[in-house]
This record gives C-alpha cells, sequence and structure tokens, in this order.
C-alpha cells in the first residue's frame, strides 16, 4: 500500500511540474523582463500556500460543487486560449503589434482550471502523506515557484537561440494548448473506457514504425525550413524582438 501511495504522490508532483511546464512557455515566448517571471511564479507559490490552507477549511460537499463546475471553467479558457492565440498570432503577422504581454495571462497566470489542480494536488498529498497542509503548500509553491523560473528563462534561451521568440509562436503555443484543453473532455474518457475493452494479441512490424516515424520527421523538417524560408524572404515590419532583460 506504501508503494501505491508513492507511485500517487509522485504522480501528482509530476503533474504540478507540467502545469509549471505550461506557465512556463506562456511566459518564455511572451515579451516579460525577468522581474516579472519572478512575480508569476511567486503568484503561484501564494496560491499553493492559501489553497493547501484551504484543504483543511472548505467541506466536502462544496469541494465536490467545485469540481463539477471544472468542465465548463475548462471550455472557457480553452476558448480564450483559441481566440486570443489567433488574434495575437495574426496582429503580429499582419500588423507587427506585440500583444504578447497581455494574451500570455490566458497561458500563464493562474486561472479557475489550474487553481482546481493544485487544489486537488494538496488535497490528495494530504491524504497520502502525514505532513501537514501548509508544509504540502508550501512544497507545492516551491515546486511551482522553481518550475515557472526554470522553464521560462529556458524556453526564453532556446527560443532566442533558434530565432523564434515571437508572439507568433506564442499565439501557436497557445492555439494547440486550449486545442489540447478543447478536446481531452472527449478524448481521456474515451480512453479510459477504451482500456477496460479486450484487446486481442496482435504482432507490431517496429522496422516498420521506426521507418514511418522518420518520414514524418522528415516532412514535419521540411515544412519548417519552408515556412522559415519563406519568413526571411518576406521578412515583415515589426519591432525587433527584445531577449530576456534583467
Amino acid at each position: 500500500m506504501t508503494e501505491i501511495s508513492n507511485i500517487i504522490t509522485l504522480g501528482v508532483l509530476i503533474g504540478v511540474v507540467i502545469l509549471a511546464l505550461k506557465t512556463g512557455l506562456g511566459c518564455g515566448f511572451a515579451n516579460l523582463k525577468r522581474r516579472e517571471i519572478v512575480y508569476v511564479a511567486f503568484i503561484y507559490f501564494s496560491a499553493s500556500i492559501v489553497l493547501s490552507y484551504l484543504v483543511g477549511v472548505i467541506a466536502l460537499d462544496v469541494t465536490q460543487n467545485i469540481l463539477a463546475t471544472g468542465v465548463t471553467m475548462h471550455l472557457i479558457i480553452a476558448t480564450g486560449l483559441v481566440y486570443f492565440g489567433i488574434k495575437t498570432k495574426r496582429e503580429w503577422l499582419s500588423r507587427g503589434n506585440d500583444l504578447s504581454r497581455k494574451t500570455f495571462l490566458w497561458l500563464s497566470i493562474p486561472c479557475p482550471v489550474c487553481l482546481t489542480a493544485t487544489f486537488l494536488a494538496c488535497l490528495m498529498l494530504s491524504q497520502l502523506t502525514n505532513i501537514s497542509n501548509l508544509w504540502i503548500g508550501a512544497i507545492v509553491g516551491v515546486i511551482f515557484f522553481i518550475g515557472v523560473c526554470f522553464f521560462s528563462f529556458s524556453v526564453s534561451s532556446i527560443a532566442s537561440v533558434f530565432e523564434i521568440k515571437t508572439p507568433s509562436t506564442l499565439g501557436t503555443i497557445m492555439l494547440l494548448v486550449g486545442l489540447f484543453y478543447l478536446l481531452s473532455p472527449l478524448i481521456i474518457p474515451a480512453y479510459i473506457q477504451a482500456q477496460s475493452i479486450p484487446v486481442p494479441d496482435f504482432s507490431v512490424d517496429y522496422r516498420k514504425i521506426f521507418i514511418s516515424f522518420l518520414m514524418m520527421s522528415f516532412l514535419i523538417g521540411l515544412g519548417f525550413l519552408m515556412d522559415k524560408h519563406k519568413r526571411l524572404k518576406k521578412k515583415k515590419g515589426g519591432e525587433k524582438w527584445m531577449h530576456l532583460q534583467e
């Protein structure tokens, strides 16, 4: 039973790291200064402390009512990500307007979905461990703080090296995350249901799978290079993208 609890605890903490990665993508591709990224990370740290305290205060029926609204909030955030992702990309490519300092909030600032996930993480950790709620909040908050700062700075540096740190790239990421949010309520329940259906044994040709993967990678890389070549030829106006400032 202890091993299962450890595995579940590890899974919860990995989920927190994934949320930090999502936030880091938004901050890393947005035109933000270092201290502004630290402010965002500190917001997540503070939210974790508050939510861990609420774990021992909020009644179970209230928690169930909050979770019942999760799908609705999920769809609202997904729609906002898709809409503002398209708008961010279009404004930069067509007019050279940088909206990243505003629209990145949809991806990085704690939304109801992220807050609910953080609350559930604190709730599960409080039931799986003997640690006090405030210490759980501190642990989750530290993971958030370090993760947001690390992923933000890493994404910004890597994107700057490959010269893809633009509002257009941020808009693309927002669009992809929004589409994932829209599709996940359909895909995840279907996947869970499919796991209970017995599947007949069949052989797998790993050589063909590897060749198919190489072909797809080649086509994706070719498309990326062609798109970059076209952009370099057109070289539309717009302010020069600034790197992270001190």
